[in-house]
This record gives structure tokens, sequence and C-alpha cells, in this order.
């Protein structure tokens, strides 16, 4: 039986590299990577799997490699990002000096586009998966095909796409979630100090012309699997999830079968989700509390009408008053997610925009600064107007750099106003006072003043 490697590489910086769409920590969160965790689904039974995560375990490059040795695997799949791809690069001549006959395959957001090209520049890379949810993954694991259709080779050898219909599944089987308990993940709106990571669809079918899950074929997970996992992950003591999926309900009928089910099953398990303003009806979202639900992030991006139509979010700074106002008054908590500094972003949509963050009743904001991701059009629109070149891949939308200007202002004043957002969001007595109301354990109090003093730091680090 081959010995397969699930392995987060080391990096200098708190690197979040999943799931296509890499990034710096803002604060001091890390989850369990979910294209591992999925991977490692698809690939249970057949392998003798073992996992790495040298971001969460907090393991120096050394100490890794040396780990690598003891378990000297057959396949290492491995994360890689665009954040941190001139790292990554450099440890993948580490690795393969240790392990010259080893497989390696990567999976990250640098293979949205061109993934050839990085087969050339990194030559320790035996192939790139382009869709962490395919069962080719197995195939070519196991040796059983030699062309694929998600998976980038050096043969240059590849299979037509299927075309994946309303009805496309994947994972039918439960990921080892044993395999990650060992590192120290936490999360700013899980409540407790252990949860689990899992997925009920993969990618998108909303048309975000900044975001890279569009491209991603839209698929669900049959229920059944869903919910043996979550029994799985309750039987190891673990009663706090966060479904990373992207679009919570994107599909409501398969979201609130899944509700139902949490339901009748008893499952009585708290969980975090990503949604947006206008699926959330007050019909699906006093479905996902009474399944456990406590906390939604929505993509709220910007208080102005002009930058969501043209970005092509597809609702209006109306919907979000109104949805978020909503899931406040049933107890639900909401996260706002904002992207500064798209193209279009100007003085008066940033104004709107904190307009919009002293009126909503947001229980936390998470400010981003737009970053142009390969496979977007927000790319495209980023060269066409000559804010990058070509070559430009190592990029960080958390804020401690600005990958670009928009037409009318510079990276610094869109750094500038991400510090003024952070401050005008999180430094009013009456926020501080509510959040300091609502701790439930002095765990939270600690992690609240963690959390807090990071994104301090990051927010204006080398100002």
């Amino acid at each position: 039986m081959k010995k397969v490697l699930l392995l987060n590489p080391p990096g200098k910086q708190l690197y979040i590299r999943d799931y296509y769409c890499s990034k710096v920590s803002q604060a001091d969160y890390i989850n369990q990577p979910v294209d591992l965790l999925v991977i490692s689904g698809i690939l249970d039974t057949y392998v003798e799997l073992q996992a790495i995560d040298a971001i969460a375990g907090n393991i120096s490059i050394e100490a890794t490699l040396a780990e690598i040795r003891t378990v000297d695997p057959d396949v290492v799949i491995v994360l890689v990002g665009a954040v941190s791809l001139t790292e990554d690069a450099a440890f993948m001549k580490q690795l393969r000096a240790i392990l010259p006959q080893a497989r390696i395959l990567c999976t990250g957001d640098i293979f949205n586009e061109a993934p050839e090209q990085y087969l050339l520049t990194i030559p320790e890379i035996d192939a790139a998966v382009t869709d962490f949810t395919s069962p080719e993954i197995l195939a070519y694991v196991t040796g059983a095909a030699t062309a694929f259709a998600t998976i980038v080779t050096r043969t240059g050898e590849r299979k037509q796409l299927p075309s994946t219909g309303a009805g496309a599944q994947f994972l039918d089987a439960v990921p080892r979630h044993d395999l990650f308990t060992r590192f120290n993940y936490r999360h700013p709106f899980i409540h407790g100090r252990r949860f689990a990571t899992t997925l009920i669809d993969f990618g998108c079918p909303f048309k975000c012309s900044f975001c890279i899950m569009k491209k991603l074929p839209y698929r669900t997970r049959p229920v059944d699997a869903i919910m043996r996992e979550l029994h799985t992950i309750k039987a190891m003591g673990i009663t706090e999830i966060l479904i990373d999926t992207q679009t919570f309900g994107a599909n409501k009928a398969h979201a609130l079968e899944v509700c139902r089910r949490m339901v009748d099953e008893k499952l009585n398990m708290g969980w975090v989700c990503f949604s947006r303003v206008d699926i959330t009806t007050p019909e699906m979202l006093s479905r996902m509390k009474e399944a456990g639900c406590h906390t939604i992030m929505y993509g709220v991006e910007s208080g102005s009408a002009h930058i969501l139509k043209k970005y092509q979010k597809g609702y209006t700074p109306e919907q979000i008053h109104r949805t978020i106002d909503y899931a406040s008054s049933i107890g639900l908590e909401t996260v706002g997610t904002f992207i500064l500094g798209l193209p279009e972003e100007s003085e008066t949509t940033m104004r709107e925009t904190l307009d919009t963050l002293r009126r909503i009743r947001l229980d936390y904001a998470s400010f981003n600064v737009a970053v142009p991701r390969a496979g977007t059009e927000l790319r495209q629109e980023a060269l066409g107007l000559g804010f990058i070149k070509d070559d430009f891949t190592v990029m960080d939308q958390s804020g401690t750099e600005v990958a670009m200007p928009t037409k009318s202002l510079t990276r610094e004043d869109i750094r500038r106003f991400r510090q003024k957002a952070v401050r005008a969001f999180y430094f009013r007595p009456g926020y501080l006072l509510k959040r300091l109301m609502h701790l439930r354990s002095p765990y939270e109090l600690y992690r609240t003043i963690s959390q807090g003093l990071s994104l301090v730091q990051r927010t204006w680090k080398g100002s």
C-alpha cells in the first residue's frame, strides 16, 4: 500500500493556502486545510495516509523536513499559494532533495491559470491539481491513469473536462479528521477551543468578477455523506463546525435538507458558514438557526451601489442592511467581509463604505484589499489598466500589502482607508462593551484579546 503525505508546508507568516484563495491570516486564526481534508476522504482505505500542517503546528523548515524523512512517503500532496509562492518554491527544492524518488503533487491558487508554467518554473513538482474534489487524484496516486482532466502532468496530455450539471456531486466519503487533531487550529467565530472544517458543496454559481470561485464547477455533496462526516466528528468529541462552503444556500433545497437532517438526527452542534444576503431569506435563516448555526459570514464587499453593480455582486446595499438586521433580530451573529481598492474605488465609494460600517448591525468585520487573482475578470481589468504586469503573482488580500492602485487612489490611500475602517468599526466604545458582554468563557476572553492584538499588529505593520 502506498504511503501518501498530506502537507501544508512551513512559512514565515500565518499563511492560509487552501481552497484556491491564499492569504495571510488577518489576525491569529487558521482552520483545517479543506483541500487536504477532502483529498484524505478520496484516498482513505486505498493508501496509508499521514498529515503535517507546519503552519498550524508552527513547525520550522528543519523540523518539517525531519518529520517527512521519518514518514518516507511515496507521494506528497502539497498546498502552495500565490501569497507564499517564493517560499513554497524554495521549499520544493528541499523537499525534492530528501525525497528524490517520491512524486510531488501540488494544489493551490497559482494553478488557476496556466498551470503548465509552474511545472516549468518549479521543476520539483510532478503534477498540479486544479480541482481538489476530483476522484482523479486517486487514479494519479495509484497509477491507474496517465491522462487527466483535473490534473496537469509533465506529459502535457489532458482529457476533456467533463461537464457538470445541476445534479453533479462529489465526495461520498468521510475525510480523515483524525489526521489533523494534533495541530493548533483556531477561529474567531467558533464557540470553544476545538472545531472541525467541512464542505457541503464546492465552487460557487454566482458571478462576482473579482472571485475565482465562479470558475470552479459547482457541485453539491451527498447529504448522507455530510451527515456521516458530522456524526464522525461528534464522536471525536468535537461539537463546533466551520462549514467552509463558499455560499451556504446556493442550492436552497440541498442546504435546507442538510438543516433538516441536523435537526431530525439531533446533532446538537454549533456551526459557522459563509453565505449571501440575497439568498438567506427569513425562512432560510430560521432553519439554519434551528439546525445549530450561530454565525454567518457575508460578503458585504462595499457600501457603494456602484461598486456592487460593477463587480457583479447581484444585490444592493438595501438588501445587505435588511438581511443582516433580520439575522441579528433572531439572535444570529454576523460577519461582514469587505474588499477595498477595486479599480472603481474612489473617495466617494470609500465614504459610502464607512457610512455602512457605522449603520450596519454587524458583529464583526473583515477588511481585505483587492488582489488580481489568476483566472479572474479582475485580473484582466487590472492588466488592461496597467495596474499590474503579467508576471505579478505574489499577492495577499489581508492588507499587510496593497497589490494595486485604483483609477483615482494610490496604494497608500487604500492602506490608510483600511486602517480607518478598522478603527471606525472596532474601536467604538459601544462595540467594545458589547463584545465584552457577550463573552461566554475565560477562553473566549483570551481568544478575543489575542485576535484583537494580532489584528492591530497586522493592520498597522510598517506604518
